[in-house]
């Protein structure tokens, strides 16, 4: 199990509508109950509604917390604790209508007030709550019995995305305004109101979920909570837990590396116990500067790069990367992941390759900057020594510079650097716009004057409509200016025991990992 801090919220804050659930099995499982144990090498992590702020957290919490509006399978926004919602005052007035019949853990009735609770707990200044952020564009909040009033300084389209995240579940007065809750020792402790509840949070070595014994199916609450519970165990040996999930004594756990290849070859790839998904907000890429030098206002010989690089040998047999080529993640709105539509293909086309750069080599001089730390890097600086081979360079005129670690980033980024491209570098979207680098930040990215009104008027759109927008300029400034040379894109890998049914398989794109509701023990 490879599980990781969240980095990015872009796929729950960019289009409202997002398609964020994959559904790889149809089938219920045919058995209740049971306990899902789990084992985790590292260490815990936090579990309170408005301070939780790691995707492992979120991935507890998509079954334990009830929220206005919520990701469910089919992967669009549906009504949950809300029923319907009104907009008024030119958008800028959002008006909840609220189901009853949810409670918490602890037997009290939700209300408008616990969506309320949630917005002064995530601005609390003594709580210093992440979620803070996310609502600068938030005027007031107003909690009227089963309706909540959300004013906004200006209209904003992604409001429903930003409601469901954790932050702003319904949330239990009885969580204090100024500190975090950690310690859980029963359902009280830290009432929710999803179809589990946290029933113990000993840190760092045990947490534990069971079914809130106060929810009950009926409007939006829908999920089909198979398990009886999920116990998770913090900081054990990677070794231990890995064999403890092959004698099913856990049921999922960590793959120590030296073992990723022998688990693929004994149990297949996403089909029963072993599994590999994407990681939503990263791409890996191999840098032209675009300032100066060899690529400098040269889309041909870029693009013809692209067609050069063999990236199934680039990205190595770990199961750790998928090839990629083009700009937006998987899990961005508007993404294009069917192969047939990649831009470039994921193995070398050489004489393509070799045709495009006929005549634009300029002095037929390249500095290539990579890292030299660890085999697998060294590699790939060689993969790409080869590909410059094969579109017409001369082996004496390619020079290759290591750099240990990040100092590739600070190197190649600085002023009057001597590199013309620079290998193995990554690039998450943290900032809620997937073209935002776009706008000449030199060396990594050229100017796109004939981009920029264009993605302007996509950002300005809404839902569907937006990524559909994106989606289309990705393609076109990838096959077109091709900019960068994207390689890959990031994977985890989940190991699961024979105890599990592979047919309630559902994962969350959204916070990277398996539906807790929807899994199933056989």
């Amino acid at each position: 199990m490879a599980r990781r801090v969240w980095l990015s919220l872009v796929m729950l804050t960019v289009g409202g509508v997002l398609m964020v659930v994959a559904q790889f099995a149809g089938a219920a499982p045919d058995r209740k109950g049971g306990i899902f144990k789990v084992g985790v090498a590292g260490a815990s992590v936090q579990i309170d509604p408005q301070v939780s702020y790691i995707s492992t957290g979120w991935w507890l919490e998509y079954a334990t917390a009830a929220k206005l509006y919520n990701y469910r399978s089919g992967g669009k926004l549906v009504p949950e604790v809300a029923s319907r919602f009104t907009v008024s005052n030119r958008g800028k007035r959002y008006t909840f209508f609220l189901r009853k019949g949810f409670r918490f853990s602890d037997g009290t009735r939700v209300t408008a007030r616990n969506f309320e609770y949630a917005f002064d707990r995530a601005t609390s200044p003594e709580l210093q709550s992440p979620a803070a952020s996310f609502v600068t564009n938030v005027s007031g909040v107003h909690a009227h019995a089963m309706k909540l009033v959300v004013d906004l300084r200006s209209t904003d389209g992604d409001l429903l995305s930003v409601l469901a995240m954790p932050f702003f579940q319904a949330t239990s007065t009885k969580l204090p305004l100024d500190r975090e809750v950690s310690d859980v020792t029963s359902m009280s402790d830290l009432p929710t109101a999803g179809p589990y509840a946290f029933t113990v949070n000993d840190v760092n070595r045990l947490m534990s979920l069971r079914r809130n014994p106060y929810w009950t199916p009926g409007p939006g609450r829908t999920a089909p909570r198979n398990l009886a519970g999920v116990d998770v165990y913090w900081n054990l040996d990677e070794r231990t837990a890995f064999e403890q999930v092959r004698a099913n004594q856990l049921d999922e756990g960590p793959i120590p590396a030296a073992e990723v290849q022998n688990v693929a070859n004994q149990y297949g790839v996403n089909r029963s116990q072993f599994w590999v998904k994407p990681i939503n907000s990263c791409i890996g890429l191999i840098a032209y500067n675009n300032s100066r030098g060899v690529f400098q206002g040269n889309a041909p010989l870029r693009k013809a790069f692209n067609w050069a690089l063999d990236r199934t040998a680039y990205d190595g047999p770990s199961f750790g990367r998928s090839p990629w080529t083009h700009l937006l993640p998987p899990g961005a709105p508007g993404s294009i992941t069917k192969p047939r539509l990649q831009p470039y293909a994921p193995t070398a086309n050489v004489e393509k390759a070799f045709e495009l750069a006929a005549g634009h080599l300029r002095d037929g001089k390249i500095t290539v900057y990579y890292r030299s730390s660890g085999s697998q890097n060294q590699a790939q600086a060689e993969i790409v020594r080869r590909a410059l081979l094969s579109i017409g360079f001369d082996y004496a005129n390619i020079t290759m510079k290591g750099f240990a670690g990040g100092d590739i980033y600070d190197m190649f980024g600085k002023g009057g650097s001597d590199a013309d491209m620079a290998v193995s570098l990554g690039w998450c979207d943290v900032e809620g716009s997937p073209f935002m680098p776009f706008g000449g930040v030199p060396p990594f990215f050229p100017d796109l004057p004939q981009y920029r009104d264009k993605i302007a008027a996509a950002l300005r759109l809404k839902g569907n409509a937006r990524a559909a927008a994106l989606g289309k300029l990705d393609l076109d400034i990838m096959r077109n200016v091709a900019p960068v040379a994207v390689t890959n894109i990031y994977n985890n890998r989940y190991f699961f025991s024979n105890r599990v049914d592979p047919r309630s398989l559902k994962y969350l794109r959204v916070y990277e990992d398996w539906s807790i509701p929807a899994l199933g023990l056989k």
